[in-house]
């Protein structure tokens, strides 16, 4: 399997899901008021599924989940805000929170679909 499939994947769904809440809710920023809620479950069921389907890497493809999302700002607002940085700050540590559910979905893979161990 190509080790860069899952991580450009969950990038693009997540700038997907940025677009996608940030509309639907008319926001400037998917995270901000009603935004919060379906945001963060959406993007924590992603990068579980991402850890069920492949396991390794899992810090990283909590990073990639949100690479792409400074991008998805921009592109909805048509500009760069002041508190850009403090964003990007933001979006990492969300990145790092986002790999705990990683690691969760790994974990279910590993503890109940492993695969049996060979027969003696």
């Amino acid at each position: 399997m190509n080790k860069y499939r899952i991580p450009l994947i969950l990038a693009l769904c997540g700038f997907g899901v940025w677009l996608l809440i940030s509309s639907m809710f008319n926001l400037r920023e998917a995270w901000d008021g009603r935004g919060f809620g379906p945001y963060f479950i959406s993007m924590l069921l992603l990068n579980a599924a991402a850890g069920f389907m492949e396991p390794e890497r899992i810090m990283l493809k909590g990073l990639f989940s949100v690479v792409l999302q400074p991008l998805a700002i921009f592109v909805k607002s048509g500009e760069i805000g002041s508190m850009f940085p403090f964003g990007l700050v933001a979006f990492f540590v969300l990145g790092l929170l986002f790999s705990i559910a990683g690691a969760l979905g790994a974990f279910v893979r590993k503890k109940f679909f492993a695969p049996a161990p060979p027969a003696a």
